[in-house]
């Protein structure tokens, strides 16, 4: 993923020359995850498909948002446990992430604990609103690993998610090309993710990045 291919991403805008020309077809054991989910062409709509997704889910407690999949159709078969800490909500992301790469045939995604605390950071800024990538006081992707000394191929390449659960915001990025690009990116090998509470579920970012320079 090239440098400005990672700031349409970001910025939401439509990036259909950058991507391939064939559908990614999701890999067999989360397909039935998804599969209830409407399937959208850009960041912009697939962000509009999560808000009418939470916005139509019923009141949840805290204690429950993590496990909010088990009343969620399209994603009742990830059958996720509940998870109460951020860390270990972010590690239950990374590893349905790179459960998707290897059944794609994809190396998995190495933790990198910058980006694992950059993420952090961006994941509370998209809870305390709005929800963009362009985040304050923090900028975009790039400008923020830029500024943190980072030094890799594909930077500034981003998802970000408000949903009821982890899994429920796992299943509504798979559903949508330009974000299960960035998760099955075989260029890309690094992740960072960070998850905070929002509302009555959780705030999302997830940071992507290749080989460091």
């Amino acid at each position: 993923m090239n440098y400005f291919t990672a700031l349409l991403l970001a910025a939401g805008l439509p990036v259909t020359a950058a991507l391939p020309t064939a559908p990614v077809t999701p890999p067999a054991s989360i397909s039935s995850a998804v599969s209830n989910v409407p399937q959208t062409t850009t960041m912009s709509a697939a962000y509009q498909t999560m808000a009418a997704q939470t916005q139509a889910a019923p009141s949840i407690s805290a204690s429950q948002a993590a496990s909010a999949s088990a009343s969620t159709p399209a994603v009742t078969a990830l059958g996720s446990s509940p998870v109460t800490s951020s860390s270990g909500q972010a590690t239950q992301m990374i590893d349905l992430i790179n459960q998707a790469r290897g059944q794609a045939g994809l190396a998995p995604y190495s933790v990198s604990p910058q980006l694992m605390n950059l993420a952090q950071e961006r994941a509370q800024a998209l809870a305390n609103g709005p929800f963009t990538s362009d985040m304050a006081p923090y900028g975009w992707p790039v400008q923020m690993e830029q500024a943190a000394g980072l030094d890799a191929q594909g930077m500034g390449a981003e998802n970000i998610a408000e949903a009821g659960s982890v899994s429920q915001a796992f299943a509504l990025l798979m559903a949508s090309p330009p974000h299960r690009s960035n998760i099955l990116n075989p260029d890309e090998t690094q992740i960072g993710v960070g998850v905070v509470p929002w509302g009555s579920g959780v705030a999302i970012s997830e940071l992507f990045m290749g080989p460091n320079l």
